[in-house]
């Protein structure tokens, strides 16, 4: 299991492999559906994405990277959420208990607590590089 003050490249890998890539997928679907729905972050990614099923597999690629390090994902998020001048500093905490719901709704493996650490350590580097500063925990 991972430990939270250790960077995410630290933790140990999930050990049920065999089986993430399928659970990675249900996760991406879920959230994403969840995602779309919801009244504040739903219009955002309904006006940057264009192609639902080329974001998905994206998606899957870099879940399947940042958890199981298969490196099948090379893009630079940072850079890619830049260029949306819509992005808000509250929108990193809702997406973020938004990933967390959906984790503990989907995933039964041990990739639980590494996809939770990582996506915290994501939102918070994220929002302050972006030089947004939203409250995690009073909200999301």
């Amino acid at each position: 299991m991972s430990r939270p003050d250790l960077p995410i490249s630290a933790c140990d890998p999930p050990s049920t492999a065999h089986d993430g890539e399928a659970e990675i997928a249900r996760l991406v679907e879920r959230f994403y559906t969840h995602a779309r729905g919801d009244p504040v972050l739903g219009p955002v990614f309904e006006r940057h994405v264009a192609d639902w099923d080329g974001h998905l597999r994206t998606m899957r690629d870099f879940w399947s990277s940042a958890v199981y390090r298969t490196g099948r994902y090379s893009g630079r998020p940072l850079d890619v959420h830049r260029r949306l001048a819509d992005i808000q500093g509250e929108h990193f905490p809702r997406w973020l208990g938004l990933w967390e719901r959906t984790v503990d709704e989907v995933v039964r493996s041990d990739a639980g607590g590494p996809l939770k650490v990582f996506a915290a350590r994501m939102a918070t580097t994220m929002s302050a590089r972006l030089g947004l500063a939203p409250e995690f925990g009073a909200g999301s």
